[in-house]
């Protein structure tokens, strides 16, 4: 047997620590909890270049998609919503004489060649590139419970990606929960719907829990790095369904609680009542109250009138 040749470094990492170039990296979640549309708010940070989850990014050649869950209409919704530039896809769902019986008939050798690697080639994405797959179990040939299974069918995708110079992010679902805590796991990493080697043999994890499963006011998203310390941070859906750190929607409504505290326009305020009424109103600190009274300075919603005096600005 020829030895598949490992991946080159010949491409920069598209998340710098998190997601290395011709790694595979997997996303869970429970079925609903919004894994589409985070994911295509990612893909736009992504496509701009700007930091993701506190890292460096490097915007790859293409990010494709490959989906077999739902038709690419329910998919395209979330993508549009978030501005993703060109994406490559292929749906199964969209293709009317697709043999999905070949999942069933194929040995492991053949899903991952003639089933992955042919819809890799109909991407046709250029080396570098990003190829995000979801639900990926369905190219896991074998029980998805099974250690060896998912292990082997790991290794001979890797195979079709090295040979195409393409880094992937593969999605999956983590199992129902019970209501009682006692009686359920406690680490994101260990709900996963079948073996742990989907956890074991994927250079970064990532996962997404509502509110509810997080037991926390917002959605709780972790990355589990092989070499970094594990990242845990807090998101919020803003009007349109989309994920946004929660500390910025928590700010952005809060300065518009703060701007709503102002009398009306013509009615001066002094600043020790203004304060006094934010931090009563917020239930926020002093210095939050002032952060926030100087942030609507800044958008020029409200002006200083001299003397410890505020007022609302009037429209332009």
């Amino acid at each position: 047997m020829t030895p598949v040749p490992p991946a080159a470094a010949a491409f920069p990492d598209p998340i710098v620590g998190l997601i290395p170039f011709g790694s595979i990296c997997t996303f869970s979640g429970a079925s609903g909890v919004g894994k589409t549309a985070f994911i295509a708010g990612t893909i736009t940070v992504l496509q701009r270049g700007e930091p993701l989850f506190g890292h460096q990014t490097n915007p790859p050649p293409k990010i494709g998609l490959l989906v077999s869950d739902r038709p690419w209409r329910d998919h395209a919704q979330w993508f549009e919503k978030a501005g993703c530039g060109d994406l490559p896809h292929v749906s199964l769902r969209d293709i009317d004489d697709y043999q999905w019986k070949l999942f069933r008939e194929y040995k492991a050798e053949d899903v991952a060649s003639k089933l992955f690697g042919g819809l890799l080639d109909a991407l046709d994405l250029p080396p570098g590139s990003l190829v995000i797959v979801d639900p990926l179990p369905l190219f896991l040939s074998g029980r998805l419970i099974d250690y060896k299974d998912v292990a082997i069918s790991f290794g001979l995708l890797d195979q079709q990606l090295r040979k195409r110079q393409l880094t992937m992010l593969g999605v999956f679902h983590v199992s129902k929960q019970k209501a009682n805590r006692s009686d359920r796991y406690l680490r994101p990493q260990d709900r996963i719907l079948g073996s742990a080697a989907l956890i074991g043999y994927s250079e970064t994890s990532f996962y997404l829990l509502s509110p509810e499963e997080a037991e926390h006011h917002a959605y709780e998203f972790g990355a589990i790095a092989h070499q970094l310390p594990p990242i845990t941070l807090q998101y919020k859906r803003n009007d349109h369904g989309l994920f946004v750190p929660a500390h910025e929607l928590d700010g952005i409504n809060q300065e518009e609680q703060a701007f709503n505290c102002f009398p009306p326009i013509g009615e001066s305020v002094s600043a020790s009542i203004i304060i006094d009424k934010v931090k009563r109103t917020l239930g926020c600190a002093e210095t939050w109250a002032k952060k926030l009274i100087g942030r609507l300075l800044e958008d020029g919603r409200v002006k200083r009138l001299g003397r410890g005096l505020y007022e609302r600005a009037k429209p332009s």
